[in-house]
């Protein structure tokens, strides 16, 4: 009998016929540790034997990750890095020293356990990360949490350090329906006698962190005694003299690079990073793909994976800044639980908004949005004559990550030079 994973179209196939969150929300999730536990521990713990630092928040996790793991490999250390979710392929959520992964003998490897277990697509993805990891012998790996914390698949590591970047209204259906609920669920991964680094998080809230990490005999430290302010492309934090050179627009990225300077003194012990390493790592990062990322050389086109109202206000700031006398055009993609009645105060700046709508059951319709704000409509069938008309306006594409795939599409087919694709 031909084994079910004998060739790499059978593995697509069987991740493609997956219910995905992307396309059924919350029904394709499962919020519990066991399953992932036990597949875990039947294919020999692969998330004990390499060391870890988890990242969670409601924004900037994900600009978090890249950016210390181009510190980490900065300092010569081999690093694995697990994001979600993928933009473009699905081995991105995979990277091995700043390289997407290779496909690997997973699947055929334990073709038995998956079949088991029957685990949901994040849960294989996240287990996927830890064995290769392993395998590897990485010297330390970032891991992003899907949704939430807590319950979190990532959430069976035992990290040298978590990380809490931000919280925001978002997921509530979830997560809850207030600040402090969220906040909670987040302060889930904070393990015994691990420090915690919080990020842009009000002061009330705080204190939820401290208490549960009291209760795990953690230390605490919070970079809003940093005072960290962006200027002309540099960060400054009050405790050190000179000025962090960075290639960040967008001004809430200084909260990222105060998490990660603190992440390293504090993990100094294990891992020994130099001042001017760490400065070296934070300059030549780039951004994250999708994250106010420019998309063409020739034209002032953005994406911004700006998917709640605190990303959202921040992207329209940014916007606002870099425009000129430009006018500035949003084309928008949400998913229904992303619409609040504050998008229109958030938007009211914007010269025109353009809706897209995503295939799949979460996605917003153009009919759910105008209810919030005013837009108009772009399709497949309008989208050419549409960005033609704004090929000299500051463009940029905000919503859902699910949207970036599109986004790039349209602009490499149809404007005159290609865009470069990241590695």
């Amino acid at each position: 009998m031909s084994l079910k994973f004998s060739t790499i179209e059978d593995v697509w196939g069987y991740l493609e016929a997956i219910p995905k969150f992307q396309d059924k929300g919350a029904s394709a999730a499962n919020f519990a540790l066991e399953n992932i536990q036990n597949f875990c521990e039947s294919i020999g713990n692969p998330q004990t034997k390499f060391r870890s630092i988890h990242v969670a928040g409601t924004n900037g996790k994900g600009t978090t990750c890249h950016l210390l793991e181009s510190v980490f490999r900065e300092a010569k250390y081999s690093t694995g890095m697990f994001t979600s979710p993928h933009l473009l392929v699905y081995n991105e959520r995979f990277r091995i020293n700043g390289k997407n992964c290779e496909d690997s003998k997973f699947f055929q490897n334990f073709e038995s356990q998956l079949l088991k277990f029957r685990l949901t697509f994040f849960e294989i993805s996240t287990a996927l990360a830890f064995w290769l990891f392993a395998e590897y012998k990485v010297d330390v790996a970032i891991i992003e949490t899907g949704l939430g914390g807590r319950l979190d698949s990532t959430n069976i590591i035992n990290p040298e350090l978590s990380i809490i970047t931000s919280i925001a209204l978002d997921h509530a259906d979830v997560l809850g329906n207030s600040l402090e609920e969220i906040a909670k669920e987040k302060a889930g991964i904070i393990k015994d006698n691990t420090p915690v680094v919080l990020g842009n998080i009000a002061e009330d809230l705080e204190r939820i962190f401290i208490d549960e990490a009291a209760l795990h005999g953690a230390s605490v430290t919070s970079v809003s005694t940093l005072k960290p302010e962006l200027k002309n492309g540099a960060v400054y934090l009050n405790n050190i003299l000179k000025p962090i050179e960075t290639q960040f627009l967008e001004k809430v990225n200084v909260w990222n690079v105060a998490v990660v300077h603190q992440a390293v003194k504090l993990l100094n012990h294990t891992f020994p990073i130099t001042e001017e390493e760490f400065r070296r790592g934070v300059a030549v990062f780039k951004g994250a793909i999708a994250r106010f990322e420019k998309l063409n050389p020739s034209l002032n086109w953005y994406f911004s994976g700006a998917h709640n109202l605190q990303a959202l206000e921040s992207t329209v700031q940014t916007a606002s800044k870099i425009s000129g006398k430009e006018e500035v055009v949003f084309v928008l993609s949400f998913m229904k639980d992303k619409l609040q009645p504050q998008l229109k105060d958030v938007l009211s700046s914007v010269n025109h908004c353009l809706y897209y709508r995503l295939p799949g059951v979460r996605s917003a319709s153009y009919e759910d949005v105008s209810k919030f704000i005013d837009v108009k409509p772009i399709t497949e069938n309008t989208y050419q004559t549409i960005l033609k008309e704004f090929e000299t306006s500051l463009v940029i594409f905000v919503g859902s990550f699910y949207f970036y795939s599109t986004v790039r599409r349209w602009v490499k087919e149809n404007t005159p030079i290609n865009l470069s694709l990241p590695d």
